[in-house]
């Protein structure tokens, strides 16, 4: 597996924006516009965790919000700050900020990638001390039902495009829940210049009640926990849903 640090990495970051990451945000555009209709917020500041390429970002600073990334990944943010300015490089359990904000974010499924329950507790702890009475945290996380459905199909998921190819294939371990995707490909990042793909990364199932009891440890609580379907997958699966997407207050 490639370090973080690597120019493989950044050409998979730069593949996922093209091929996954853009398609998502289409779909999480609507459900933030949703809920940022029916809860405004009296401060206009915004904290986009695990930011990936910036697409978040991107959305609240175009409503004119002051928002700011953080990405424990340099490449991601060397993807993002082709749209933003103000990122900074830390990991999600331990944020090096000051004040609060008025909405937080975490999507992409990007707290699946926490591996035990501690992290995620560590994670919404670290969240959590950056809410004040009014702030929101928004995230999304994957229904534990679409990892042996999804993650443990036989065929791989392909896309490309005139700069990129990306083949992802996946496995799945239900008696730990963790799954397992082997990314391969290229991208071409720069003019001229194309990076070959070959990664590993992990994530794990959570239940949605493991994930309102490691919210509770951190002293958060769910408003809303919302289905979220940003591929139209649904109707394909035989599981319960695809994602939850959380709406949460402090305590």
């Amino acid at each position: 597996m490639n370090s973080k640090g690597e120019p493989a990495y950044g050409a998979f970051a730069y593949a996922y924006d093209k091929a996954l990451g853009e398609r998502f945000f289409r779909s999480a555009r609507r459900m933030l516009n949703d809920i940022l209709e029916r809860y405004p917020s009296p401060e206009h500041t915004h904290l986009d965790v695990a930011c990936g390429t910036g697409l978040a970002l991107e959305y609240f600073i175009s409503k004119g919000w002051r928002s700011v990334g953080i990405d424990v990944s340099l490449p991601m943010i060397a993807v993002a700050r082709r749209r933003v300015r103000n990122l900074v490089a830390a990991d999600v359990r331990a944020l090096p900020l000051r004040g609060t904000f008025g909405r937080i974010t975490c999507l992409y499924d990007s707290l699946n990638h926490l591996k035990s329950r501690a992290d995620l507790v560590a994670a919404f702890r670290a969240v959590r001390r950056v809410m004040g009475r009014e702030s929101l945290f928004l995230f999304d996380m994957n229904h534990p039902d679409i990892y042996p459905e999804i993650w443990g199909m036989k065929e791989p998921f392909v896309a490309s495009g005139p700069d990129y190819h990306l083949e992802i294939a996946t496995a799945f371990r239900s008696r730990d829940g963790i799954g397992r995707a082997f990314v391969t490909g290229w991208a071409m990042t720069q003019p001229g210049r194309r990076v070959e793909i070959r990664e590993t990364h992990e994530q794990r199932a959570y239940s949605e009640r493991e994930i309102v009891e490691s919210l509770g440890d951190a002293g958060l609580s769910p408003i809303e926990i919302l289905d979220f379907d940003p591929y139209n997958e649904a109707d394909e699966l035989e599981g319960g849903g695809v994602k939850f997407f959380f709406v949460c207050r402090a305590i």
